[in-house]
């Protein structure tokens, strides 16, 4: 069980985007059980910025920094910069897919009084990774909080977006919807080939009169060349790179967003906006499809798929692929648009 009166929590989530953005409502509950505490987060700032207004946070520590290497050093004292840092937090939450003990014995070392690790994702099991979590939090005593995570957007953010689409709309003669394409992911195995892409945006702009927004960061900087000739069709726009913040807002407001098992579908899935057609092809939808009424997910026909465990992928080809075709993807996107 956890400590009843806690007023700082330190969440360490080095995870990718999809990781953090799966676990938000764990975090979300793990806030609401502690409605006077102020939470610092640990990770990667880019990503953990996105929780900046959904949960009290009061400050995102970078886990790059050189200091939190002696946190992986046991034969070494901790300096005391970080047994300051430390010693005023109440407990310690560890998101990772293995214990961390060498990191929750440091933690307590610098004074944290409670470190409790909370698996991000099951290793055999065929369950989702929010009722995953969520079943650990029971165990603790903590209630799961029902529907799906919601980012909060920055109005900053909101702004932004405002006046891009208010830019883009003009004077062409492209008009509604909007449709996002998102063909990377953290794994070139998890991705339905970018020449599929391409064909789903003419079919989109030559039967609907889409206009289509190629979405890329740095997991496809080496198809950035192919992605940049696709993107200057007439009606198509490329977004390359944004701060999570902004590409959420930007991409909150279109009318249908297609894309495979990445973090950027959990991204948009999380902003409640458009229709989301999620591909997935050797991983398994059960465990990782991002949740949410407006999410359509199409799976590979194959027998063998999904092969995925956890996150190995054993097949060295995704010849899964082959079974989803641009005619059934585009025929999910008339019916998600209501066209």
């Amino acid at each position: 069980m956890l400590p009843r009166s806690v007023k700082k929590v330190l969440v360490w989530h080095r995870g990718a985007l999809g990781d953090v953005l799966l676990s938000g409502p764990a975090l979300t509950a793990l806030a609401a059980h502690y409605p006077e505490a102020c939470f610092t987060l640990l990770g990667a700032p880019s990503r953990l910025a996105l929780l900046a207004a959904n949960l009290p946070v009061a400050a995102i520590w970078d886990s790059q920094r050189a200091d939190w290497a002696h946190l992986f050093m046991p034969e070494t004292r901790l300096p005391e910069r970080l047994l300051k840092l430390l010693a005023d937090f109440d407990l310690a939450v560890i998101f990772s897919p293995q214990p961390r003990p060498q990191i929750a014995a440091r933690l307590q070392e610098a004074g944290i009084r409670a470190v409790r690790w909370l698996p991000t994702f099951p290793s055999q099991e065929q369950v989702h990774v929010s009722r995953f979590q969520a079943r650990h939090l029971k165990e603790w005593g903590i209630n799961p909080m029902p529907g799906p995570f919601r980012l909060i957007m920055t109005p900053e953010a909101q702004a932004a977006a405002q006046v891009w689409y208010e830019a883009g709309s003009g004077g062409g003669k492209w008009s509604l919807p909007w449709v996002a394409l998102a063909p990377g992911s953290g794994h070139r195995l998890k991705n339905w080939p970018l020449a599929n892409y391409g064909e789903l945006a003419c079919r989109l702009q030559a039967g609907l009169g889409a206009r289509v927004i190629w979405v890329a960061g740095p997991a496809e900087a080496k198809w950035r060349g192919k992605i940049e000739v696709l993107a200057s069709a007439p009606g198509q726009h490329l977004l390359f790179d944004l701060p999570l913040p902004h590409l959420a807002a930007y991409l909150e407001r279109c009318q249908l967003y297609v894309g495979g098992d990445s973090g950027i579908t959990h991204l948009v899935a999380a902003t409640g906006g458009p229709a989301v057609l999620a591909l997935f092809g050797p991983t398994d939808p059960q465990v990782w499809a991002p949740p949410g009424p407006q999410v359509t997910v199409l799976s590979c026909a194959r027998r063998c798929a999904p092969c995925a465990r956890g996150r190995e992928i054993p097949c060295p080809s995704a010849a899964c692929w082959e079974d989803l075709t641009v005619a059934q993807v585009y025929a999910a996107a008339v019916a998600a648009l209501g066209a």
